[in-house]
């Protein structure tokens, strides 16, 4: 089985990429936006954690910029009703601090926003996950992911205008921390692109 590949992106697409490893090009799914966080140096070698899916008809590899990344898609997975290319909807909709923190926040809103997560497998997801995502990395500041709409606007927004995830992750919740009286999304966008730039 393989875990772990490092190697050069010879193509790469919204959600998955061909990485070029010892001569062998392997096709490996992403979440959306993990070309982006990689942003390897012109030649430089990029890692991704692997998740091999074995079925009947097709052999697929899930890749992920980190482990914790990687044993969130495998908890994900181990929820009844969600597989493979629905967890990688997930984290290709939500960021992985969003997804603990709706799972902890019993936040069924947040994990419906997700194509294909009805109002059932919402709920089933937060029932089956909640006890296991305790020790995730991204666990203990739970207070300070952002929520509300105008944020949900926000990262949108950002999205929209290319920044990677892994920077609007980084940003959204200095921003709010600093701008807590402020709720309105053109200055937060605003305020949002200094910290980018």
């Amino acid at each position: 089985m393989i875990a772990h590949l490092s190697g050069r992106i010879l193509h790469a697409s919204l959600d998955w990429l061909i990485l070029s490893v010892g001569g062998v090009g392997y096709e490996v799914h992403v979440p959306v936006g993990t070309t982006g966080k990689l942003q390897p140096e012109p030649g430089a070698d990029v890692h991704l954690w692997i998740h091999t899916s074995v079925r009947e008809d097709a052999i697929q590899l899930f890749g992920f910029p980190s482990d914790e990344e990687l044993r969130l898609f495998r908890e994900l997975l181990s929820v009844n009703g969600v597989g493979p290319r629905l967890g990688l909807s997930v984290l290709s909709d939500l960021s992985p601090m969003e997804v603990v923190a709706a799972v902890h926040n019993d936040d069924v809103n947040t994990l419906t926003r997700v194509s294909g997560i009805g109002k059932k497998t919402a709920q089933r997801m937060i029932l089956e996950l909640k006890s296991r995502l305790t020790d995730f990395a991204w666990s203990p500041d739970l207070s300070s992911a952002p929520q509300g709409a105008v944020f949900d606007d926000l990262r949108s927004a950002l999205s929209n205008l290319g920044f990677p995830a892994g920077k609007i992750d980084d940003v959204l919740p200095r921003l709010k921390a600093e701008t807590a009286a402020q709720e309105d999304l053109d200055g937060l966008l605003r305020e949002a692109l200094k910290m980018l730039s």
